[in-house]
């Protein structure tokens, strides 16, 4: 049996998506993102907020394959940079431990990304101006998928920097989420996606084998809810991991520690992200 989406549980998500405490949820989420979190060191550590971010989209562009969770690897990544983003990048991904496999490809892409510094100084602007354009552009400079998780990841970083930054940024519906094992995991728990078990071993074999349905599905879902896909990453992603980590027994009691605060009305839409349903 292949997998399928549930165009009905999408129906159901894009519905959530239109309420005000899903809004509000959604918001909340990215502030306690710890990637947040280490983009506001990084930003504090450089004089120019180009450089910044700069530092902070490459450093997205060779998170893939980590040998520790996505939290520690951009601790370090914070603790990495000190203002100079080529020595930065060159230093972490050559030493970090979270890096460990295939690193000399990722040096490799650092170097790619070192000839794109100059361009993307000078486009910095337009760039903030135009998600799209930067996409294309890494896409290209790294010779990859525009769609793959690190572009689109890299992406949400420079959102993340520039929301840090207190600049607004506009994300276009056209961008999806970056698809990891995590998000794998949440679609086949929630039943976004079907045809397989919601374990961590399925997770992995939906992201090797159609990770364009979870692309998909969540597109839908965020641009008939009218939220930007890619907004729906941090929630996404931290949900994930709060199911990893408890199993459908403790995940919910660890995503209402996540979210002491949580908005009236909200609750039903976790649980059914975690699927659990009544």
């Amino acid at each position: 049996m292949g997998y399928t989406v549930n165009w009905g549980v999408v129906e159901e998500v894009a519905n959530h998506l239109r309420r005000r405490a899903v809004r509000r949820l959604i918001d909340i989420a990215e502030s306690v993102d710890p990637q947040m979190a280490a983009v506001s060191e990084i930003l504090s550590k450089y004089s120019r907020l180009e450089d910044s971010v700069f530092y902070v989209v490459s450093v997205a562009t060779v998170s893939y394959m980590l040998t520790a969770r996505g939290e520690e690897h951009w601790r370090l990544a914070a603790l990495y940079s000190s203002g100079n983003p080529l020595s930065d990048l060159r230093g972490f991904v050559a030493e970090s431990p979270s890096l460990r496999l295939g690193r000399r490809a990722r040096l490799a892409r650092v170097e790619r990304l070192a000839s794109f510094y100059p361009r993307f100084l000078e486009e910095f602007n337009d760039y903030l101006r135009d998600l799209e354009a930067l996409r294309r552009d890494l896409a290209r400079v790294l010779r990859a998928d525009p769609d793959s998780k690190t572009i689109v990841f890299a992406i949400k970083m420079l959102y993340y920097a520039a929301k840090a930054a207190g600049l607004e940024v506009r994300l276009p519906p056209s961008i999806p989420v970056p698809v990891d094992r995590r998000l794998c995991l949440l679609s086949l728990v929630s039943g976004v996606i079907e045809g397989g078990t919601a374990e961590p071993r399925e997770a992995r074999r939906l992201l090797s084998r159609a990770p364009h349905l979870v692309r998909e599905a969540w597109s839908v879902a965020g641009r008939r809810g009218d939220v930007p896909p890619l907004r729906l990453d941090a929630l996404l992603w931290l949900l994930g991991g709060c199911y990893e980590r408890g199993g459908r027994d403790g995940a919910l009691r660890l995503v209402l520690e996540l979210f002491p605060e949580l908005p009236r009305g909200a609750e039903p839409f976790i649980r059914l992200l975690l699927g659990l349903r009544p």
